[in-house]
């Protein structure tokens, strides 16, 4: 395959790939499931009469590939399109499909292997053809084959002598790289014993040798007959109707090729502009220059950089060498600021010529702040540059890239005020805009969200003012989301802000309060952000001053550690009301306990129908999320396990959340019950195992009048203490793997989409139980 095909069909290969996968050897790897999706199918009748329809269709379809591809499924199990220039690259692309049997629906259709066997001629005739040689198309044609084209490629009538020789060879001399599929199921036809009909629309994608950039799409609507000669099937006659439509017409979406080119010509520009802010080594920043390019730099630069025009790689590659060593720091940006502060983006212009092999790239500002390095005349010191720059770029069709011949830069230096008073360089600032507060009863708890974050506030909290010297039970308790500016990564880090939040208790973001227990020991709100991963952390942040809406000044202080689950983080530590500002790590910071798969054990007449297992490591511990419930295992969570006969500490654990059915679960102190679900240690659901610390139990659920009950083998037992939220209910208390059950009031809708008014305060029963 020709190195041009890399750019050409960089964004099309996957596409076709999966596309061929479906439209040619999906047919071949039918035949394994079929009675499978046959019975499966069967299993829809009663929900769809209309759907029973289409199905038994597909299911008569597949009974017929069945047979159909079994001559071809031995040739190819894999698909592969083949291409050589200079080298040879092989795609290969396999697709399976599995359907889980449930019942029979009808007698298996019997064809005969033979129109396999026409069918398959023809698909490797296809094939061949893709391949680009002789030897793989004409072993499928007869002595006495025509063919008659119509419309593209080479309209005209071919005996296979001239097929071969004037076709084929026009063809594969043509085109360097060739992908094809058909669009819908191909149709076999017996017109008599050992004759049959095949017709069907194949679409060839192809890049011509002359100008590997352009793709071309050829749709072809193609009757094709197949006779059995000397017992072999062989194609006597191909009827072909084609005409060439643009890529966007086949593929919804799918960029011209001017689009494409120039999207490529943008991003290596983008690479030039990342590598001068990144100060990469010369050769690095001028990757894209052509051995005879020319650098022209216009307008003033800063004392240790000279403008002028720079001719040949070597002389480009020292200019960037001198950018380099001339720049401690630097940092860019391709926008424009409205004097309003708006940024809009860049005026970017892209044109091709019409052969496609010449573009100009226009890119109106490019913004560059150049911190000197020590040593350099004028340091310290921070330039800002404006820069315009037009850019020449020739298509190397050697080198398969598009190349820089010629590049002006028109450069204009600002004073640094014009651009940063929109962004301060002074003091961190953060603006509220996200914000939940409830009054908290300190015997009563609370729950509470903004955003993507939840804070669990225990039963048995006080707020402490230690510059009063005072303990508050009833107080207001705020969860606040920020946005930032003027908040860089903590020193000596490679940690990426992203976004802070805070605890507030009297509407005051300060280290002098302190949540507590009534004997004066710590008392933190439990923290959960859904959608954070293990390789999110937090710093703590706090020094500066709060107005209500605004928090200016402070700076960080120490690390923060979390709890890691799939997509879900927890803390367990947060007890004072500061600013944690969330920052994005390249490398993971946590683990997350990995999913395994393992059955858990019948219990107390419930019938499961889902179950989530992790692997836990007690010394981390864990979040898990499954379904509507979130549970989270405290670091050094071990767990006694006596179900095993022999009393075991165990350190790592499966831990599973088990749902089962409500049909056998009766109506409860005038609730019904609306989830029955179980934890399970190594697949045990009992009374013997439990926890040394309890589990954090989040159900996402109605929660105006919703109770929780621990159910045994003698049914309801016992009512169980949670708080509540606003469409959430949370227990603190659970540390052995039993089932429980979730009721709400008969008279109110147990749907999961019954809405609910919002509540200001949560309360908390105080039953101990499992």
């Amino acid at each position: 395959m020709a190195k041009g095909s890399a750019i050409v069909f960089g964004v099309v290969v996957v596409i076709l790939l999966i596309a061929a996968a479906f439209g040619f050897y999906e047919y071949s790897i039918a035949n394994s499931n079929f009675s499978n999706a046959e019975s499966s199918l069967s299993a829809l009748s009663s929900s769809s009469a209309a759907l029973q329809s289409s199905y038994s269709q597909l299911a008569h379809n597949y009974s017929v590939l069945e047979q159909m591809y079994s001559s071809l499924m031995q040739k190819t199990a894999t698909s592969t399109v083949t291409s050589t220039v200079t080298t040879t690259q092989t795609v290969t692309a396999t697709s399976t499909q599995t359907v889980t049997q449930t019942s029979a629906t009808s007698a298996p259709i019997t064809i005969s292997p033979s129109e396999g066997g026409a069918l398959a001629a023809v698909m490797q005739f296809y094939d061949g053809i893709a391949i680009e040689n002789p030897a793989d198309v004409l072993p499928f044609l007869a002595p006495n084959f025509t063919a008659t084209i119509i419309g593209e490629p080479f309209p005209g009538t071919y005996n296979y002598m001239s097929f071969n020789s004037t076709w084929l060879a026009d063809f594969f001399g043509t085109y360097e790289t060739v992908y094809f599929y058909t669009t819908a199921l191909p149709t076999i036809t017996m017109l008599s014993n050992g004759t049959y009909e095949v017709t069907d629309v194949v679409q060839y994608f192809v890049a011509p040798t002359s100008d590997p950039i352009y793709l071309q799409v050829f749709n072809a609507s193609n009757t094709i007959i197949v006779q059995n000669i000397g017992g072999k099937l062989l194609i006597t006659k191909l009827i072909w109707n084609g005409n060439e439509v643009p890529p966007s017409t086949v593929i919804a979406g799918y960029p011209s090729q001017h689009e494409m080119q120039a999207n490529q010509i943008l991003e290596e520009y983008l690479w030039e502009v990342n590598s001068l802010g990144a100060e990469f080594p010369g050769n690095v920043t001028a990757k894209y220059f052509a051995p005879n390019a020319i650098l022209q730099i216009n307008g003033v630069l800063p004392p240790a950089l000279k403008n002028g025009t720079y001719s040949g790689l070597s002389n480009i590659v020292n200019f960037f060498n001198q950018w380099d060593n001339n720049f401690i720091f630097a940092l860019e940006y391709l926008q424009d600021l409205t004097p309003s502060g708006v940024a809009i983006p860049p005026t970017v212009q892209v044109n091709l010529s019409p052969n496609g092999n010449n573009a100009t790239l226009t890119v109106n500002d490019t913004v560059i702040f150049g911190f000197l390095n020590e040593g350099v005349p004028g340091f310290p010191a921070i330039y800002d540059m404006h820069i315009s720059v037009t850019t020449y770029y020739v298509y190397n069709s050697t080198a398969t890239e598009w190349q820089i011949e010629r590049q002006v830069w028109n450069v204009q230096e600002v004073p640094i005020p014009s651009d940063t008073v929109y962004y301060p360089l002074g003091p961190a600032t953060f603006n509220v805009v996200a914000e939940n507060t409830v009054t908290v009863n300190a015997t009563q708890g609370a729950v509470l969200q903004a955003g993507n974050i939840m804070a669990v506030i225990q039963p048995g909290t006080y707020a402490y003012n230690m510059k009063l010297n005072k303990t508050f039970s009833v107080y207001n308790f705020s969860l606040i989301i920020f946005s930032m500016t003027g908040v860089y990564p903590p020193n000596g880090t490679d940690l990426t802000p992203l976004y802070a939040f805070a605890f507030a208790i009297n509407g005051q973001i300060s280290p002098v309060w302190s949540l507590v227990t009534n004997a004066m020991k710590p008392s933190p709100a439990y923290t959960i952000v859904m959608g954070g991963n293990t390789y999110w952390t937090s710093w703590t942040w706090f020094g500066g001053t709060f107005n209500g809406t605004t928090y200016v000044g402070g700076s960080y202080k120490f690390a923060d550690h979390w709890i890691y689950g799939q997509d879900i983080m927890a803390n367990i530590q947060f007890f004072k009301p500061v600013i944690w500002i969330f920052e994005s790590s390249p490398t993971p910071v946590g683990v997350a306990p990995t999913p395994v798969s393992i059955t858990p054990s019948p219990v107390f007449g419930l019938n499961p129908v889902a179950s989530y297992t992790y692997e836990v490591n007690a010394k981390y511990g864990g979040v898990i999320q499954a379904g509507n419930i979130i549970t989270v295992i405290k670091p050094g969570s071990y767990v006694i396990a006596n179900s095993t006969g022999t009393p075991m500490n165990l350190t790592t654990y499966n831990f599973s959340v088990i749902f089962y059915q409500l049909n056998n679960v009766p109506n409860y102190n005038g609730g019904t019950p609306v989830l029955a679900f179980a934890y399970a240690i190594n697949g045990y659901v009992g009374t013997k195992d439990y926890s040394t610390q309890q589990w954090i139990t989040i159900i996402m659920t109605p929660s105006n009048g919703a109770k929780m009950y621990t159910w045994l083998a003698s049914g309801y037992v016992f009512q169980d203490p949670i708080l509540y939220g606003n469409g959430v209910v949370v227990n603190l208390t659970f540390f052995r793997p039993v089932p429980w059950i979730l009721t709400l009031p008969v008279s109110s809708s147990s749907s999961s989409t019954s809405s609910m008014s919002s509540i200001s305060s949560s309360t908390y029963s105080s039953t101990v139980g499992y």
